[in-house]
């Protein structure tokens, strides 16, 4: 199969989401409140991935990232669920031990639990089952394993996952960076391994978009719900 994206593209695509979070973040502290700064910055990211690639695929053949979208592929968040809820258990004790005192590992884990206005929690819910899933399957399952499209399927999967988790070294707890990275990294290694297996196997993204979208759904809500929720008996 003939390559059609760089690692050059790739490394172009993850410094545009550096720089859209850069200029979202001014914009914030311009014209936002501190309960929104967050999530302009979040977009920002997003929106910076998304910019570049449409800079990029405009000199690229039609389809060559397998940006195609089925009915049927919604059953793909229901399994995005179903992979959240095991590994949650899966890596329970783990949690358990490292964070006796409980909190997010991740640091925008813990500001989307400390929205209040309606307005922030549904924007901090649709940024994490629609936005993110889609620019991230673009970026990982899209472009980075197209630049790798001409190697074993293992070597793909292991090398793409291996850069999904590393990527999001940036967003751990910084105060116990650690042991954040003991329970986030590994958990997003299978993930990352999982969506490039199923893309690899339907060739194309539309599953991957679905199940990552239904992986980050149930954290959402969870993030989301009252504490008193939470604590409930």
């Amino acid at each position: 199969m003939i390559r059609t994206w760089s690692i050059i593209d790739f490394v172009l695509v993850m410094l545009g989401g550096f720089l859209g979070t850069a200029v979202f973040a001014v914009i914030g502290i311009v014209a936002a409140s501190d309960e929104y700064f967050i999530l302009l910055a979040l977009a920002g990211q997003y929106a910076g991935h998304l910019f570049v690639l449409w800079l990029l695929n405009r000199s690229k053949p039609e389809g060559s990232l397998g940006f195609e979208v089925r009915g049927r592929d919604a059953g793909y968040l229901i399994a995005g669920l179903g992979l959240q809820f095991g590994l949650s258990l899966l890596f329970l004790p783990l949690v358990l031990y490292l964070f006796p005192e409980g909190g997010p590992a991740q640091e925008v884990g813990s500001t989307i639990s400390e929205l209040e206005s309606s307005g922030a929690r549904i924007s901090s819910l649709l940024i994490s089952v629609v936005l993110a899933p889609i620019t991230e399957e673009l970026a990982f399952r899209g472009v980075l394993i197209q630049t790798m499209i001409n190697r074993s399927r293992r070597f793909i999967i292991v090398v793409s996952a291996l850069v999904f988790s590393l990527f999001h070294v940036l967003g751990l707890a910084t105060d116990n960076f650690g042991p954040a990275a003991a329970v986030v990294l590994p958990q997003l290694f299978i993930v990352g391994m999982i969506l490039a297996w199923v893309t690899l196997r339907s060739e194309r993204l539309g599953p991957a978009i679905f199940l990552h979208g239904g992986f980050n759904l149930l954290a959402a809500i969870v993030l989301l719900l009252p504490p008193e929720v939470l604590n409930a008996g």
